[in-house]
């Protein structure tokens, strides 16, 4: 990662932490209820639609933006149990022989490259490959200004949880969870990875006062194909929030996996989100990022809207 991509990220990620700062030092802390943040005890169906908009470079100087409008509903059948289901309506712009492809939603909008149009020779320095070989080899770098846009739908994902211990004074909440993602976007326009993934997954939280700390982690298993050669991978999201008024919920906290393709980077970003819960029934949730490493977009940001039953 260059020096000077380096400072640029840590300038986002100290402007990101002055901006929770400030809304922290106006609002008044008030006692933090205990629900969830996006779902409300109690709330048997969430529906929402929101969008989030990326930009990156991937160090393929790919000037990719990326938007993606995901369409989530929400399920908890019962008082332990949930499950979300997200089908995401993509949009993306990147300069013609890039060659990255989407890789999912809810995470501003990650791309990845395509190793049989472009991957990554010794030094992480872009190269073009033949259309054939399944790994990329050495030969010829190619520079050019010309841009291709795709639309379309993308990945569809699901995730269920199943709350194993509440939180209280003597035990944190721990929530094992499975995550489920379909190749239902056209992974020849770049719209998805044309691989199946899945796997375990935990989550942990736990309330001190008004203050919340979690974790969530989880293994996922994935396929490849000729053109995506995807690999098994680890995912963390692991951070703290305050529950700055009975409506308002900030948090900060890093998101990250191990590298998702063959001789890939590892995503790693900082993210800064507010919920705030405008009715009984309405809740937002707004969110900045900043990416620290190649495999991450630079900045991104988003908003979604829940409606609960």
């Amino acid at each position: 990662m260059k020096p000077r991509r380096i400072a640029n990220s840590i300038e986002r990620l100290m402007l990101m932490q002055l901006v929770s700062l400030g809304l922290l030092l106006s609002v008044s802390a008030a006692q933090a209820a205990d629900v969830e943040h996006r779902l409300g005890q109690g709330v048997p169906l969430a529906v929402g639609i929101g969008v989030e908009i990326s930009h990156g470079d991937y160090d393929v100087d790919a000037d990719a933006t990326v938007t993606i409008v995901p369409v989530v509903v929400a399920v908890n059948p019962s008082e332990n149990i949930d499950l979300t289901f997200e089908l995401p309506l993509v949009y993306f712009r990147s300069r013609s022989d890039s060659g990255l492809v989407v890789t999912g939603a809810g995470g501003g909008g990650g791309m990845a490259p395509r190793s049989g149009s472009m991957g990554r020779g010794q030094g992480g320095n872009a190269t073009m490959t033949p259309a054939a070989p399944p790994m990329p080899s050495a030969p010829t770098t190619v520079t050019s200004s010309e841009t291709v846009t795709e639309s379309g739908l993308g990945d569809i994902s699901f995730l269920a949880g199943w709350t194993l211990l509440h939180d209280s004074d003597q035990t944190p909440k721990i929530r094992p969870t499975f995550y489920l993602k379909v190749p239902s976007g056209d992974d020849d326009r770049g719209l998805g990875t044309g691989t199946f993934e899945g796997g375990p997954g935990i989550s942990v939280s736990k309330w001190f006062g008004d203050w919340q700390l979690f974790f969530d982690g989880a293994y996922i298993l994935q396929d490849s194909t000729s053109d995506y050669q995807g690999k098994d991978y680890f995912s963390y999201s692991a951070g703290g929030g305050v529950q700055a008024t009975d409506r308002l919920f900030v948090s900060l906290y890093a998101d990250g996996s191990s590298t998702r393709v063959e001789d890939g980077d590892v995503p790693v970003e900082g993210w800064l989100k507010l919920n705030f819960l405008q009715s009984r029934r309405l809740s937002w949730e707004a969110y900045l990022l900043a990416g620290f490493t190649d495999a991450s977009p630079d900045t991104g940001g988003g908003l979604l809207v829940m409606y609960q039953f």
